[in-house]
């Protein structure tokens, strides 16, 4: 099992070479795809006063702007995955929205994995894509590369933040190809005995047995969050570890367990130390 179709959302130029350096790093050795997606306008509103006519100036330079943008991203994308050797195609694509990560999804549904940066919100980057409808419309899991889009190659150490849930669950077999290649798998519990899905005498248990049967050897971590968040102890759990990445089940703010696992999808959406795979 691994990973032959891989959609990178390109949200600005400067996503392109962390996105296709992080997927030949962990990809390299196998028949690997990679589609590039951005999307733009496909048209503009000019705001003006009831009695002005809408500025066709300003109308044609915002396409022209629009197209631009798209062909530097395409080109940049183009040369990236000819240098890394990488079998690839390019797919502008242009909505009412303009939004790269919206206009993904068809995309998304037909691909094995999903591949994005974080926009580094220390700097004030700009937040150009909703990266949370890959998570709740795509149906693919979603890697997420952290703002500096650094991901270790190979993927040595890996972290399952487990509470039992079925998004937990997805993620963790969803992340399989990555689990069989790691070194070291380690599954994390935040506060065993306060999850409605885990049998905190045994927790763990079930999830190491299965993935052996994979061949994969995960030990088990359990932990409290104490006076913190459980993204903090999770967070804190992999950084003690030296994870390279983290598996995580996405939760949707409506839901009752999202409260009780302490907003983790949000938390780790804006602050993750490092790579994180989620899926829903």
């Amino acid at each position: 099992m691994a990973y032959h179709t891989i959609l990178a959302v390109l949200a600005t130029e400067a996503d392109v070479a962390p996105v296709t350096d992080a997927v030949a790093g962990f990809a390299a050795g196998n028949e690997v795809h990679l589609i590039g997606c951005h999307g733009e306008p496909s048209q503009f509103v000019v705001l003006s006063a009831p009695i002005d006519v809408p500025d066709a100036t300003t109308i044609a330079a915002l396409y022209e702007q629009a197209e631009t943008r798209m062909r530097e991203v395409g080109d940049a994308f183009t040369k990236a995955c000819e240098k890394a050797g990488l079998s690839h195609e390019w797919r502008p694509v242009r909505s009412p929205g303009g939004d790269s990560a919206v206009s993904a999804l068809v995309s998304a549904r037909s691909s094995d994995l999903v591949v994005v940066r974080q926009p580094d919100r220390a700097a004030n980057e700009d937040m150009a894509s909703n990266i949370e409808a890959l998570l709740f419309e795509g149906g693919r899991p979603v890697l997420f590369l952290p703002p500096s889009g650094a991901l270790a190659a190979p993927i040595r150490r890996i972290l399952i933040a487990w509470d039992g849930s079925r998004e937990a669950a997805r993620a963790a077999h969803d992340a399989l190809p990555l689990l069989k290649a790691a070194e070291a798998v380690e599954i994390v519990i935040v506060d065993a005995d306060r999850l409605p899905d885990i049998d905190a005498p045994l927790a763990g248990a079930d999830i190491a047995s299965c993935l052996s049967r994979h061949g994969i050897h995960a030990n088990v971590t359990t932990t409290s969050k104490g006076t913190g968040s459980t993204a903090q102890a999770i967070m804190a759990q992999a950084t003690a570890s030296n994870a390279d990445l983290v598996v995580m089940g996405a939760y949707t703010h409506q839901r009752l367990r999202e409260w009780l696992f302490g907003g983790v999808t949000r938390a780790f959406l804006e602050k993750a130390p490092v790579a994180v795979l989620m899926s829903r």
